[in-house]
């Protein structure tokens, strides 16, 4: 898989409500692209598209040039890592949490995985280290941890499109500076959506996708759309 992901005037419609219309984009391998838009502009329902959490009503969704209702889903999921905000974590140690979905995984990789989610250090400070069990939810965490946890998962199943969906939120600036320098690393390897409100995250994507109302409005560079989106500045307070 390269990770090429193309929409080809994709509509969507959840209970009855019009979500997407007639979007089409591509996203080349090894591209990072943002997806901005006002809350319910459908930027979190376009990234499941991909991975066929929904189906497409109409158009196409087509990854390396293959519609993904004709991949085989477990292949398709396999390459497609989404970290979002509400992270879900097993009754398990933090070793195991990390390891999920890379039974094979060795402690050498998965704490090289963590080093480059910048949890290294915080599950080292268990009395247990990686052995740690994570409580139900991974309620003995807190928010920052929990994501840096998700974060780790990825870095070690190396998928070839990453979604990240306001994924560092619960992150303080400084940790979130040191983890966006390691994702902008592993951001190069692979097709990686973004969604965030911090411009910091959203100015160093090579394209941004501008949503209103589930309509692709304008796609560019931050400098391209500052100079030519009202609804792009608009998002940031940026208008002059």
């Amino acid at each position: 898989m390269r990770g090429e992901v193309r929409f080809e005037n994709v509509s969507f419609s959840y209970d009855g409500n019009p979500v997407l219309h007639e979007v089409s984009f591509s996203a080349l391998p090894g591209e990072t692209v943002a997806i901005v838009g006002q809350t319910g502009s459908g930027k979190t329902t376009l990234t499941r598209l991909i991975n066929r959490l929904f189906d497409a009503d109409s158009g196409r969704v087509l990854v390396d040039g293959v519609d993904v209702r004709d991949w085989n889903l477990e292949a398709l999921r396999s390459q497609v890592s989404t970290i979002e905000q509400d992270v879900f974590l097993f009754s398990r140690t933090l070793a195991e949490n990390i390891a999920f979905g890379n039974a094979g995984a060795t402690p050498d990789q998965i704490q090289q995985a963590a080093r480059e989610a910048q949890a290294h250090e915080f599950v080292e400070s268990f009395a247990s280290g990686y052995n740690t069990e994570v409580g139900e939810r991974g309620v003995t965490l807190s928010g920052g941890q929990r994501q840096r946890i998700a974060i780790a998962r990825a870095f070690l199943t190396d998928p070839r499109i990453l979604i990240l969906d306001d994924s560092t939120s619960a992150i303080d600036s400084a940790t979130e500076d040191q983890i966006q320098r390691a994702m902008r690393r592993i951001s190069r390897q692979r097709t990686t959506f973004l969604i965030t409100h911090r411009l910091s995250q959203i100015r160093w994507a090579d394209r941004i996708l501008v949503l209103r109302q589930g309509r692709l409005v304008d796609q560019g560079s931050h400098e391209e759309l500052l100079a030519r989106s009202p609804d792009y500045c608009r998002i940031f307070s940026r208008c002059e």
